[in-house]
């Protein structure tokens, strides 16, 4: 589920390309629609002025004292009357499919120039218009020659339609895109809380949008107090056990003191104590999972110095003075204790520095560094070193001591407050285990 709700911008933004490949099918097929009919439009409005000119250029002809091109020539139209008719160039016989188009639509609007030699055709010019040249054989056997300078294409209408077209799917798209988003900040707020299920208190998703949305907000702020719940019952169900365990364990220290030979009753106390700080450890990795805490202004450096004071010789502390912050006291407190212990045991000594400008972080305030002068880790371990139980070096001597559960339950603590907790090799050898301290109002 978690997978699924990580991915809802990934949704919107597919569900916004199908609505803009919809557009744009739409607007294809409206740009050949529009340029089908615009074709047409101008096919039969170059049809009645052709049909027109040849009409009145046939009566005026048989007028002999008119003169024919005075009569018929314009600004936009050339007439005259020739002897023979005029040859179309090459390329504009190759080119004859329009020109056909409109002398159809000539003969169908006028039937009676159905029997006259009619001959129409296109030329480019080298400015970049057309021109529509054509003959017509008169009744006296001359020729009446005309050309219409830069008639009208079929795309400028067709342009305006496909801009038109253009502007409203443009605004259709807009308002799918911010619909779809509106209907995917819902699951947006749903995937955040997912990813925070099990790192702290359970925070419910306020439930609104449509009823579906609504349904699986209340069925995942349900589901959410369910785990809770359940992790809450296993952690107490096993700090009750362990708590239990100590009472034979005290028993089995004291009869210790009894056996005989002393080889074989320091090996016994040794592994009751073992089995003590296991204990320990482990009751405060699960008490970490329910912890409480309120948050209240702390003197961070006073903190890391009072922390560092359990390792006098071995730890110590680097950066200001003193610096005032609301964050949680015992949750911080616990984390620094056990990230120093760490970088103590396995690396011999500790610093711990206060970073109060973050720039590394991007996150805004304060950043607690604890270094160690160790060999580094493998990525391997680096990869499961917040995993509980998990020791970061199999070879190591058991005399080190621990468990594998310092920097899990820091990383816990850390997180169910709102902090951070973050382990990386440093340049030059070393670990450097930076905290974010959880913050809050004071």
């Amino acid at each position: 589920m978690r997978d699924i709700l990580r991915r809802p911008r990934g949704l919107i933004g597919r569900s916004i390309l199908v609505v803009a490949a919809i557009v744009f099918v739409q607007l294809a097929a409206s740009v050949a629609f529009y340029q089908a009919i615009d074709r047409q439009t101008l096919r039969e409005d170059h049809a009645r002025r052709i049909a027109e000119l040849l009409v009145v250029g046939d009566r005026v002809s048989r007028l002999a004292q008119a003169d024919l091109d005075q009569v018929m020539t314009s600004r936009y139209l050339e007439a005259e009357v020739v002897s023979a008719p005029p040859q179309a160039p090459s390329q504009a016989r190759a080119q004859t499919g329009e020109a056909d188009a409109i002398v159809r639509y000539v003969r169908l609007w006028e039937p009676a120039l159905a029997k006259r030699p009619l001959r129409l055709w296109s030329e480019d010019q080298s400015d970049g218009g057309r021109d529509l040249v054509g003959a017509m054989g008169l009744s006296d056997g001359r020729w009446l020659s005309f050309r219409s300078r830069h008639f009208p294409r079929p795309w400028p209408i067709a342009l305006r339609a496909v801009a038109t077209t253009l502007a409203f799917s443009l605004a259709c798209v807009a308002l799918g895109a911010y619909a779809l988003r509106q209907l995917g900040e819902p699951l947006r707020r749903l995937a955040e809380a997912a990813g925070r299920v099990g790192e702290g208190p359970p925070q419910p998703v306020v439930v609104e949008g449509p009823t579906d949305l609504a349904e699986l907000g209340r069925a995942f702020n349900d589901m959410q107090q369910r785990i809770t719940g359940l992790i809450e019952d296993q952690a107490r169900a096993m700090e009750a056990l362990s708590h239990d365990l100590r009472t034979p364990l005290a028993r089995l220290k004291l009869a210790s003191d009894y056996v005989e030979p002393e080889d074989i009753r320091a090996m016994v106390g040794g592994n009751v104590d073992e089995l003590e700080e296991m204990l320990r450890s482990l009751s405060a990795w699960l008490r970490a999972q329910h912890a409480a805490s309120t948050a209240e202004s702390v003197d961070l450096p006073a903190l890391v110095r009072a922390v560092i004071a359990r390792w006098p010789k071995l730890a110590r502390y680097e950066g200001p003075r003193t610096l005032t912050v609301s964050t949680h006291r015992d949750p911080l407190e616990q984390a620094l204790i056990r990230l120093v212990d760490n970088a103590v045991r396995f690396g011999g000594k500790a610093k711990v520095r206060l970073v109060v400008d973050d720039p590394e972080g991007g996150e805004g305030g304060p950043r607690i560094e604890v270094l160690d002068q160790g060999p580094g880790l493998t990525d391997e371990v680096l990869a499961r070193i917040y995993e509980p139980f998990f020791r970061g070096d199999a070879a190591r001597a058991r005399d080190t001591g621990g468990f594998g559960l310092g920097i899990p339950t820091a990383d816990r603590l850390l997180k169910r407050f709102g902090g951070r907790l973050q382990i990386a090799n440093r340049d030059g050898g070393g670990v450097t285990a930076s905290v974010w301290p959880p913050v809050g109002e004071g």
